[in-house]
């Protein structure tokens, strides 16, 4: 290929729009580097965009203010534990894992905070410590395991301008606008195709498409790509995802192109069964594939979670990545995904009590994806019968014969439960995380909270008397985080795990270094700024490549 005509040339290229393409270009850009930005969609900010916005950013400067030590042996311990637990040893030095994982754990741990930080100096974020609704620095998803130590504060969000904690929306907002004032080219609507490399096999641009005509964009130092997972790739997703799911939060541009190019100049491949996930409203994610249905949190208290068999399965309260995990369980005498499709049930006291919190809907509105029924009979019938219209689009799943006597056991134990405060079977309500994240305030104003004598607020009795109410819930995304594996530098790494000159990654496009865990609120945008500012630093330096 004739690589000396090019239409566009730059020191380096960035591939995707949200917080690691951005923390990656404007790191480049503050060191000096001209720097352009390519994203194949029509809006910039990716799934950042959609997103909570949160980042988790152990040690950061607001813990320190509060005098609250994150020592990096229990924040690496920690990370290592809940990532990898079947290696986890913590006689071992790297704590029973592989070099390059321990790397990117210890990596992060002491570049995290320096990014953000970083990333505040230039003014291209103002961030803020969330303090949730008990008044106290917010905790993580696994408070419970002994090496997380109940450290708190480690959740940071953008500031917005009324000083109050923003969202993804504002995330974004502030990284573009700094982009926009500092001489980053930003160009919408194309799609990288191809990475292209000089003879020696160091990366020195690519290949996209806008508008039907290729363009080829010449970078003399490095191409960085943080263009997102591969939640809306059917054909990815059904290879290399550990069961079944029905969609995503993710922004319809994340197909996993990165799998894909870098797969071509031989890249290797890590953690590609692994995604960040949350429990998803089944009917609306079919009517809607690339809309956003993700149930993050089991809002309520007279509420619960139960499978095909009407029977609870774990604690309703625990965090959206690890609950979704729960919906890969395989039967091996039915050949059959047992926890495929749940329902979430629950009275009228939670549908009024938290109107308008998904999946919840305001009162009076229509609700497709609410099932009812004025008693528990009646419900489970309605729920076979939904089942039985979506049958050709759920491989035929459906309630075994004993749902209906089954669910109103249930209830009864559930409703014993929440009577005493102790959930015996799976302990709802017996962890911070459960208290703060998941049953905080009513949406409804005025409503006294927690109640008074409660003895356990996250659970209340289901009214002896209907209706009742569910909703079903598969597997999802946030997106994906598996693709090609990086080093401590933000580097990809070839077959031989030594970097591809030139080539960078951070985000959703490579293999995270969460691997299936969730740390804590923010664990996509944390390590996307960070390995994102890591990619930015290392680029600059690198010796300009001449092309031939």
């Amino acid at each position: 290929m004739d690589t000396s005509r090019w239409d566009n040339e730059t020191d380096v290229l960035v591939v995707g729009s949200g917080a690691a393409a951005c923390s990656a270009a404007i790191v480049a850009r503050s060191r000096g580097a001209d720097v352009t930005m390519l994203e194949k969609a029509t809006l910039f900010g990716g799934t950042t965009l959609r997103s909570g916005g949160g980042f988790w950013i152990p040690n950061n400067r607001f813990q320190k203010e509060k005098g609250i030590e994150d020592r990096k042996d229990d924040a690496v311990r920690y990370m290592a534990r809940y990532s990898f637990p079947q290696l986890y040893n913590p006689a071992d030095p790297r704590l029973g894992l592989p070099e390059n994982e321990y790397d990117l754990i210890s990596t992060y741990y002491d570049t995290a905070s320096t990014a953000v930080n970083y990333l505040e100096e230039i003014g291209a974020v103002k961030a803020i410590q969330e303090i949730n609704w008990t008044g106290r620095p917010q905790v993580d998803y696994m408070e419970i395991l002994p090496e997380n130590k109940g450290i708190r504060g480690r959740v940071l969000y953008s500031m917005g301008a009324d000083g109050k904690m923003a969202y993804g929306g504002e995330l974004i907002r502030q990284l573009k606008t700094w982009a926009d004032g500092h001489g980053i080219k930003t160009l919408l609507n194309h799609r990288v195709t191809r990475i292209v490399r000089d003879q020696k096999g160091d990366v020195i641009g690519v290949e996209a498409s806008s508008k039907d005509r290729q363009v080829r964009f010449r970078a003399t130092k490095a191409v960085v790509f943080g263009s997102g997972g591969f939640t809306h790739n059917p054909e990815l997703m059904l290879r290399f995802q550990r069961g079944p799911h029905f969609g995503g939060c993710a922004s319809p541009g994340s197909t996993g192109d990165f799998v894909y190019m870098a797969g071509a100049i031989g890249a290797q491949l890590g953690n590609m069964a692994g995604a960040f996930r949350a429990e998803i409203v089944l009917e609306q994610a079919l009517q809607d594939p690339k809309g956003v249905h993700n149930v993050f949190y089991v809002m309520g208290d007279s509420i619960f979670e139960v499978n095909r068999y009407g029977l609870r399965f774990g604690d309703e309260k625990r965090n959206y990545n690890d609950r979704a995990m729960t919906h890969f369980v395989w039967d091996p005498l039915r050949a059959e995904w047992t926890n495929m499709l749940v329902f979430m049930v629950y009275d009228q006291r939670t549908a009024t009590l938290w109107q308008g919190f998904p999946p919840l809907p305001v009162q009076g509105t229509p609700a497709p994806h609410v099932i009812s029924g004025n008693t528990l009979d009646e419900l489970a019938q309605s729920i076979g019968a939904r089942l039985a219209q979506l049958a050709t689009r759920t491989g035929g799943f459906s309630l075994d014969a004993g749902f209906a006597a089954n669910l109103k056991q249930t209830v009864g134990r559930f409703n014993s439960f929440a009577s005493t405060g102790s959930d015996p079977d799976f302990h709802r309500g017996d962890f911070d995380y459960d208290r703060e994240w998941t049953t905080f305030p009513p949406t409804v104003p005025g409503t006294k909270w927690p109640p008074e004598g409660a003895r356990n607020y996250t659970m209340y009795p289901l009214s002896e008397t209907g209706p009742y109410f569910a909703v079903i819930l598969g597997a999802g995304t946030l997106d994906t985080n598996g693709g090609p594996i990086i080093n401590r530098h933000a580097q990809v790494l070839n077959t031989e795990y030594k970097p591809i000159p030139g080539l960078y990654g951070a985000g959703d496009c490579i293999a995270s270094p969460t691997a299936n865990s969730y740390w804590g609120g923010g664990s996509t945008i944390g390590p996307a700024l960070t390995f994102g500012y890591l990619a930015g630093m290392n680029a600059v330096p690198e010796p300009v490549k001449q092309g031939e």
